[in-house]
């Protein structure tokens, strides 16, 4: 649909109170930036992070004549989002069999921190969340890459036993944070600020996966990092570049 016939229309994006972030008072960065993506259609879509999305509540999406979109609430600009090419080397697939070793360990790590800890229960990487992603890389090698096996469970099954746009973003999104966290003094907050990502190919419910996550480079709050998802044959199926940020203090 054309950018003009888009402008006399008015979404509404509920974000439902499962797919929250870090906290139970706001949603999943990536879940939230999907939720426009999908609006938006295929291709490669970049979401600008403005302010928390609350959960549960009707926020509207309104759509500019040269095809990008705002999400409101009630005056508050939510997020930004727009159709933009995807530029980001993606690494090469990491073992298999080291991905899953990693991510166990992280599992592990993260319980002992108890369900206290900030992410315990995000959407995305929560290891307390039940119905959840639970997508918890750890690091594998020398270059700051952490990775996980997964298999992407039926918490957010779309067509024909896909995981929805939405669940895709949720689940390149927290990856990205935690290769950053790893680097990061203990116990410095980051949020979410940008995702531009791409669906090269629909995630199947039920078929393992590997999930990686990296750091690209930081200019002074703003840290940047790449995600990407890949098939048992080490090839891409999904990928993102980020920003994110450390708050000020």
């Amino acid at each position: 649909m054309s950018g003009n016939l888009r402008s006399n229309r008015i979404d509404t994006v509920i974000i439902d109170p499962r797919y929250n972030g870090p906290t139970s008072t706001s949603g999943n960065g990536g879940w939230v930036a999907g939720s426009l993506a999908r609006l938006l259609g295929a291709g490669s879509v970049s979401v600008t992070l403005r302010a928390p999305a609350p959960l549960g509540v009707p926020m509207f999406v309104r759509w500019q004549h040269d095809g990008t979109a705002t999400l409101d609430n009630d005056g508050t600009l939510v997020a930004e989002a727009t159709v933009a090419p995807l530029e980001l080397d993606v690494p090469k697939a990491p073992d298999a069999n080291e991905a899953e070793a990693a991510g166990v360990l992280a599992q592990e790590v993260s319980a002992q921190r108890g369900v206290s800890w900030p992410y315990a229960h995000c959407f995305g990487c929560g290891f307390a969340s039940s119905d959840g992603l639970r997508i918890v890389p750890g690091p594998v090698g020398e270059d700051g890459i952490v990775a996980t096996a997964w298999t992407p469970p039926s918490v957010a099954t779309g067509a024909n036993g896909q995981l929805t746009v939405e669940a895709t973003w949720a689940a390149l999104d927290c990856s990205g944070g935690i290769a950053w966290i790893h680097r990061l003094e203990a116990g410095t907050a980051i949020v979410t600020a940008r995702m531009t990502a791409l669906i090269d190919h629909p995630l199947q419910i039920g078929r393992q996966y590997t999930v990686i996550g990296w750091p690209i480079a930081q200019e002074g709050r703003k840290l940047h990092a790449g995600t990407a998802i890949f098939d048992a044959t080490g090839k891409v199926q999904a990928r993102s570049r980020q920003l994110w940020l450390i708050p000020r203090a």
